[in-house]
């Protein structure tokens, strides 16, 4: 028994004990039949009696083989909504109801009412801030914010090597407004600009457990990209933050702990 709701097994024969469906709730027509496949928040009874096959979402447990003349149960599926696959850690780590996050569409496509909508449903949407100025970043931040207060919600951090002005630029709106959460992407390497999003988000809660405030999720089409994301800041790149004043000692220190992402998603 699983939750106390119904049995699952691989084998459909042992499914079949001590079930009981109504003959009321079978359908056999495709419509009907769609309908109740459908319905993920409800079991799914596959059925056989004197009309064929047939589906029913609602049975209940004899508690012992059902001998009962009816319909006999052949397979049951329980109850698998969308909220119910994926990691679970995804859901605790970025506040969200479902295991999913859609990607940042450059030029403001994923737009601010696209995030907010996905947000109030409980999905992380990631704002298309690569290829806009900065100003308009910082207007999408104060309209996202006042919606999302709590999240969820993340914007993204596109690599610029011919500006890296604009890099750093979106960095520093990020930490002025607290947006704990950004979509890195076209990286090649580590830049200081996002290892200083990364690192100046790090501290120690009071059991010395490191707390890591900015989260960052890598967009990367190459094994080798995806490998620098998934190890610590290097060591070159925190001195010259340090050097800058930009980070403590103690958060060059928790760096080397951590790495620089927290998820990595794969891009075609």
């Amino acid at each position: 028994m699983t939750s106390g709701t119904i049995g699952f097994s691989g084998t459909s024969s042992f499914l079949a004990k001590g079930w009981k469906v109504e003959k009321e709730s079978i359908v056999y027509d495709e419509q009907g039949i769609k309908s109740r496949l459908l319905d993920l928040k409800n079991p799914c009874f596959i059925v056989k009696d004197t009309k064929g096959i047939g589906v029913s979402n609602t049975g209940s447990c004899m508690g012992t083989d059902n001998t009962e003349p009816g319909p006999q149960v052949i397979a049951i599926a329980p109850p698998l909504g969308p909220d119910q696959l994926g990691d679970p850690d995804f859901k605790k780590n970025y506040r969200t109801k479902f295991s999913y996050y859609t990607g940042s569409m450059a030029n403001g496509i994923a737009s601010e009412e696209m995030i907010i909508t996905l947000g109030k449903n409980g999905i992380l949407g990631s704002f298309g801030a690569g290829g806009l100025t900065p100003e308009r970043i910082e207007n999408a931040i104060h309209t996202i914010q006042k919606e999302l207060p709590l999240g969820p919600y993340a914007f993204n951090l596109i690599h610029s090597p011919s500006e890296p002005a604009l890099e750093r630029a979106a960095v520093d709106l990020y930490l002025k407004y607290g947006v704990h959460c950004v979509e890195a992407a076209a990286f090649i390497n580590l830049t200081p600009s996002v290892v200083y999003y990364r690192v100046s988000g790090l501290e120690l809660d009071s059991r010395n457990k490191i707390i890591i405030k900015n989260k960052i999720i890598a967009k990367v089409s190459r094994r080798e990209v995806a490998t620098k994301f998934m190890e610590p800041a290097p060591e070159k790149i925190l001195n010259q933050l340090l050097e800058q004043k930009l980070i403590t000692s103690q958060q060059a220190e928790l760096a080397s702990k951590v790495p620089i992402a927290d998820d990595v998603t794969a891009e075609a």
